[in-house]
This record gives structure tokens, sequence and C-alpha cells, in this order.
């Protein structure tokens, strides 16, 4: 068969000229990017691939357990309002105050009362509330007590427990005490005595 020689030279060229030629680096990277295994927590690759390409299911139930926890986790309710560090605090210091040298059932008592009147409505919408009611307690925003001492770990240590519901009722629906040393004036000889605790008598 007969070729011409011009036909012969120019293929010849076209092959020597491409040889020598540099292709775009993007075509190496597409390359790299086909033979990179697919990673279990690439979403977006994962769910377009082929049932061979996907996760190994272990790995995929073991997320979805994580996922369940960590939504469980959000989703439980936080410590109740009332037992924010706000409400220990103004307790706490109601409960030096008032029982500081009383044993530990008599702190309890004072702090159940400042519960049942949470709980009554009328004396306040919150704890700090309760005790700040005017011609109640003392004045509890200029009472500062030593944060190091034993006394004031046992009162907040009472708070916490009363705020969470974890104390039996030692003075059942109290709404008042006062000392014991003291004669009783005309507003408690009206209302109803529930028990003595300590140096305190309390009432309804």
């Amino acid at each position: 068969m007969y070729i011409k020689r011009s036909t012969l030279a120019t293929g010849a060229a076209l092959l020597l000229a491409t040889s020598g030629m540099v292709f775009p680096a993007t075509v190496g990277k597409a390359a790299e990017l086909v033979k990179t295994p697919l990673l279990p927590y690439d979403l977006s690759a994962t769910a377009s691939a082929t049932p061979a390409d996907r996760a190994d299911p272990s790995l995929q139930a073991a997320s979805e357990t994580l996922s369940q926890v960590a939504e469980s986790d959000a989703s439980a309710p936080s410590m109740a309002a009332s037992a924010d560090a706000a409400s220990v605090e103004c307790m706490a210091k109601v409960v030096l105050h008032e029982a500081g040298n009383q044993p530990r059932a008599g702190k309890i008592a004072v702090a159940q009362t400042l519960m049942n009147r949470l709980k009554a409505g009328r004396f306040g919408g919150t704890i700090c509330e309760v005790v700040n009611q005017r011609g109640q307690f003392f004045q509890v925003s200029s009472f500062h007590p030593d944060r190091q001492a034993d006394g004031w770990q046992d009162a907040v240590e009472v708070s916490h427990e009363v705020l969470a519901g974890e104390t039996e009722p030692v003075a059942p629906g109290a709404m008042f005490f006062r000392a014991s040393y003291a004669p009783a004036n005309s507003f408690f000889r009206t209302r109803q005595r529930v028990t003595t605790v300590g140096a305190h008598i309390f009432y309804r």
C-alpha cells in the first residue's frame, strides 16, 4: 500500500508534539480521588455510593446509637428552676441565719418552710422573692456569710437537698416559725401549731 511521505511526516510530527505536552494537574487529582476509598462519615458520598461502597453496617449502627444518646441528653430536663444557683444562695442564707446553731432537722425544717411558701404562691414566685418579702425575714442581701465556714457548707447542702425534694417532711405544711423562747404573739396564737424542732416552733 502506498502512503504519502507527507502524511507520515505529519503524523510523526503530531505524535512528537503531543508526547511533550503537560496535562493539567486536575487530571492527576481526579485520578487520585477516584482511587481514594470513601470515608464512613462522608455523608454526601455514601448517599450516592453503591452498596459495596457504603460504610460498614456496624459503624453505621454505632453512629446511630451515639446520635440517639446525644439527642436523649439534649432533651433531658435540666435542674428545676427552683434549684438554680440564686435560689440555693437565698435559701442557704436564711437557713444559716435562722438555724445555723440548730441540728440538721432544724435546718431542714426552715428550708422546707420556704418551699411551702413558694408552693403556696402568695409569698413570691421564686425562693429569692419569698425570702425577700417585706417584713418576713432579715435583710438577706446585706448578709454576707463566710463561704469557707462549715456552717455555710451545711446550709448550702441542706438547701440543695430540699430544693431537689430529697428530704422527708420535718414540719409538714409549715408556713411560719418562731423562736421557742419568745412568747407567742397574737398572730401565732391564731395559727395551727405543727411541731417543735430544736429552738423553733412551726405553724401552718
